[in-house]
């Protein structure tokens, strides 16, 4: 009877989870679930790891509809999917930026919070300070999931400079 319970919820949640149409294809069962996993299982660690960086509690929203790509499912979990291509490297940035109370104090003045989100006909494949903004108080993040995961060095720089920039 539990098991039928479980598999009843499930299937509710997965209902009222809107059908994701992208340009490369559809987002099925398999990537719904394994997004939903990632963000109950590893993204409030790595929330709550910018959110220290910051050294404040700035809010952080994520499209993840835009990040779940067709057909990656099995790879969601790894580090390098969305850790090293976004959040490893947003996260040093803000550790670099608060590195002395100068940098914290800006930071916490300026950066109102973060939105990251991919959108494959504007994310840059490389220059990375093309898929970067801070408008308003917000930094946007576009940048392709699980592309080129050895450039964190890169993106971090791309991150920091912005925001050395704009603080």
């Amino acid at each position: 009877m539990t098991t039928r319970r479980s598999m009843i919820g499930l299937a509710a949640a997965l209902a009222s989870t809107p059908a994701l149409v992208r340009a490369q294809g559809t987002i099925g069962l398999a990537e719904r679930r394994a997004i939903a996993a990632y963000r109950q299982e590893k993204y409030p660690a790595i929330e709550s790891g910018i959110q220290q960086a910051a050294g404040f509690a700035v809010p952080v929203e994520v499209e993840w509809d835009q990040l779940t790509l067709p057909g990656d499912a099995q790879y969601y979990a790894r580090d390098d999917y969305f850790g090293k291509t976004i959040f490893e490297p947003l996260t040093a940035a803000l550790r670099s930026i608060t590195a002395d109370a100068m940098g914290r104090d800006a930071l916490r003045a300026k950066l109102q919070r973060i939105h990251i989100r991919y959108d494959e006909k504007t994310a840059p494949a490389s220059n990375y300070p093309n898929g970067l903004s801070f408008q308003g108080g917000t930094l946007d993040i576009n940048w392709r999931p699980y592309a080129n995961t050895g450039d964190v060095a890169e993106r971090t720089q791309a991150v920091t400079h912005l925001l050395e920039k704009n603080l």
